[in-house]
């Protein structure tokens, strides 16, 4: 089965907290945070406040995505705060075994996001520390762009290497993601999908959720 992680960027931040227990009650499985500072990406989104206030209201596990420069220095903050997997942008961290390493030591699952044009076969030696692996299917920084059909090759070519290196890791995409897309997704070897924009935009979030979970089972 699918893990449904719903990205609050695209969402109405006026009412952060009750979309949270929306997104709860609708059987989500992750909570995914963008979290952007203004210099990796020319955008600002959430901090670590709100992983504090968050983790006060839901169970569900909240991934945080550090799409900042020198994130090694934000994960004891970020890890305090509740977050629950942290993700690193592979682009911006020059010693990521040392950083995977950190984040563990703070009881934290690690993650590695990669860029559109990354190439994944660095990957495969921060294997041993790496929890996740999230595929972004497009550049950092905005919700609502276009999905990059390029990255399923990557998504494939990611699978093939752990499987042949005897890593049990799952693949996540972030990106453009729409239900159009599942059967492709599917066939790639996705564990789980980010989605913001089709989430906020329908009308009864439950329904969308039951829909994509139904349609990854047919």
């Amino acid at each position: 089965m699918i893990d449904i992680s719903a990205s609050l960027l695209s969402c109405n931040t006026a009412y952060l907290g009750e979309t949270v227990l929306t997104l709860e009650k609708a059987g989500v499985d992750w909570i995914h945070l963008d979290i952007m500072d203004g210099h990796y990406v020319e955008n600002f989104a959430f901090n670590p406040k709100n992983v504090e206030d968050l983790r006060k209201i839901t169970t569900l596990p909240l991934e945080v995505h550090l799409e900042i420069f020198e994130p090694e220095r934000y994960i004891p903050l970020f890890a305090q705060k509740g977050a629950d997997l942290i993700i690193l942008q592979w682009e911006t961290c020059p010693h990521p075994l040392r950083t995977l390493k950190k984040i563990h030591a703070y009881g934290k699952k690690a993650g590695i996001a990669l860029s559109p044009c990354g190439d994944v076969t660095p990957i495969e030696y921060c294997a041993p520390y790496l929890d996740y692996l999230l595929l972004m299917s497009v550049e950092p920084g905005f919700g609502g762009q276009e999905f990059e059909y390029s990255v399923l090759a990557k998504v494939y070519k990611a699978r093939t290497m752990f499987d042949r290196s005897g890593y049990t890791i799952p693949i996540g995409i972030d990106g453009g993601v729409n239900l159009d897309l599942l059967p492709l997704l599917k066939e790639a070897g996705i564990d789980r999908v980010i989605i913001g924009s089709q989430l906020f935009i329908s009308e009864n979030i439950p329904e969308m959720v039951a829909e994509w979970k139904k349609r990854w089972k047919a």
